[in-house]
């Protein structure tokens, strides 16, 4: 069981409802997300319009005020970074972390998206997963599952 409160954030068509599924051991197709998704552990899966339309980042940065972590999630199928420059950045002490998903899709060049991510700011850890495959959602799981630093710090 999840027991840091995390907020999945990203643009629309990224996989983020995937994600938050696997993440609770549900690997059924996932439908759009049209509203803020809640689960038992702490969970939060955010609607990509939040993210997609600058009108909306009010929203996004008030959904993510009481998340321990950030996870932004982006598809291995989308050439182009669409973190718009600080927006995830407005809270210190937050753990900010990436996801890249849909990497059992044909022709995608996952190193080249994981690099093309940091050279526009993301750091690491960043997270390479098929949300079909559990193996792979584990390894995110069980560094969800980790103290974060801040917390830690502050105690």
């Amino acid at each position: 069981m999840l027991q840091q409160r995390y907020v999945l954030v990203g643009p629309v068509g990224a996989g983020k409802t995937s994600l938050f599924n696997a993440l609770n051991d549900d690997y059924s197709l996932a439908v759009k997300t049209q509203a803020i998704a809640f689960d038992q552990q702490g969970g939060v899966d955010t609607p990509g319009e939040f993210f997609n339309h600058p009108r909306l980042y009010r929203a996004l940065i008030s959904t993510t005020t009481e998340a321990e972590t950030i996870i932004y999630v982006h598809a291995a199928d989308d050439p182009i970074c669409r973190m718009p420059t600080g927006l995830l950045e407005v809270y210190q002490n937050k753990r900010l972390i990436t996801v890249i998903t849909k990497i059992d899709l044909p022709n995608v060049d996952v190193p080249a998206i994981k690099q093309m991510l940091l050279e526009h700011g993301l750091k690491e850890p960043i997270f390479e997963i098929c949300t079909q495959d559990p193996t792979s959602v584990q390894a995110l799981a069980t560094f969800l599952e980790q103290d974060v630093p801040s917390k830690r710090k502050a105690q």
